[in-house]
Parts: structure tokens; sequence; C-alpha cells
């Protein structure tokens, strides 16, 4: 696939802005919450990660009459994308420039996958970034299970990280997704033991510092819940 380089400016009037938080040591690329798919029912279950979602508290929250309007232009351009084979393109050569030379890339500090085909835009951004670690949590396994069949094997710079719903409950990985290479799994500790190697940003003032476990094919994660 032939990747056209754009402006800056162009890439954002069609595939929407990218953030930076805090946290993160790249940029990424948030959605709103309420067009998450099993995310938005998981927030109905009390005692669900979701149900406390971080994206939905802290500066999300506070500055949410900012950050929603870019969101939602965000999820707009992805469905624009979904729509439309020209603007998919433009959509796959904007994020591309987005990217650059970038050595890592977060996908979804907030929201989630919209559908298979949402995912395939994200694998064609990938292979036209290939110096770039992508990293996307997702908690659509379905989503992923029906990619892999569709398309096979995973861009190898794309590792895709199954969220865990509840707390101290690790990630079940469904058989058909079982020693995918790029299929790994986050979960979230509380008071259990932590099952995976343990994040190190709340030792870090919240940050992940030098830390790029997320973004390699390293094996199972855990986070602190907060």
């Amino acid at each position: 696939m032939q990747v056209i380089t754009l402006t800056k400016r162009v890439a954002e009037a069609l595939a929407g802005s990218v953030t930076q938080t805090t946290k993160m040591p790249c940029k990424s690329y948030s959605l709103p919450t309420v067009a998450c798919k099993t995310g938005f029912k998981m927030a109905q279950l009390p005692g669900s990660i979701c149900a406390s979602c971080y994206a939905m508290k802290g500066n999300y929250h506070m500055y949410a009459a900012n950050i929603e309007p870019a969101q939602h232009a965000r999820l707009d351009s992805v469905m624009q994308a979904l729509d439309n084979v020209d603007y998919a393109v433009a959509w796959v050569d904007s994020m591309a420039a987005h990217i650059g030379t970038d050595a890592e890339f977060r996908w979804h500090d907030s929201g989630d996958l919209q559908s298979v085909d949402h995912l395939r835009l994200i694998a064609r951004v990938c292979d036209a970034t290939p110096d770039c670690a992508h990293w996307l949590p997702t908690r659509e396994y379905a989503m992923v299970k029906q990619y892999i069949e569709q398309f096979g094997a995973l861009p190898a710079n794309l590792v895709v990280r199954l969220s865990a719903m509840y707390v101290d409950k690790p990630v079940i990985v469904p058989a058909s997704l079982q020693n995918v290479p790029g299929v790994e799994v986050s979960n979230v500790h509380k008071n259990s033991a932590p099952v995976g190697q343990v994040c190190s940003a709340p030792a870090n003032g919240g940050k992940c510092g030098d830390c790029r476990l997320c973004f390699g094919r390293t094996g199972a994660v855990s986070y602190a819940f907060h």
C-alpha cells in the first residue's frame, strides 16, 4: 500500500487529532467511552473495571468540555473511514502522518474498537508505520477473534492486549486466541496477587518512564486498581 505523506493540519482534518497523556511516553488516540461496545455494558455492572472507568474521571472529567468534542470528532472520522473506501485510505495516511517516525503509539487511552473493520484500519496503519510499536488494549475479544479468522496474523509491530473485565479476576483467553502472536493480556489487581508483570507506573509518579512492557509481546501485565 502506498502511503502519501500529509501535513499535520490535513491529517487532523481527516482523522482528528492525537493526544499526549501525562502517563504515556507517546502519542495516543482516544474515543468517547459512550461508544464502547462491551465496555458500556460492563459499566452498568457494579464491581466491574468499567464501572469505575479512569477515562470518566480525573483529567478526563475535569477537562471534558475540551476532551469530549475531540473524541467524538475522532470517532466520526473512524465511522466515515468504515463507510467509505477512499476515506479509509485517507484516514490511514493521516494516522501514519500523525505517528511519523515515533517509536511507540497507544491506541485508545479512552474508548475501544467499533468493529472488525476498525481493527483492520488500525492494522493498516501499523503496516504503514513498521518502525513504530503499537499497543491496543481492548475488551472486544470477539472482534479480535474474527479479525484473525478473516485476515490472519496481526502485524508484527502490533500488540493487542485483552483487558480484564473485573478486578482480581485475570483474563481467560478464549481458546481461539491462545498462542496467537501479538495477543497478550492485561489484568488488574487490588486484593489479590498480580497475575503478570506488574506495571511500574504507580512507583514512578504515575508515568511509564522508560518501561515499554505494554508495547511488546512480553506476556501478561497487571495494573494496580485505580
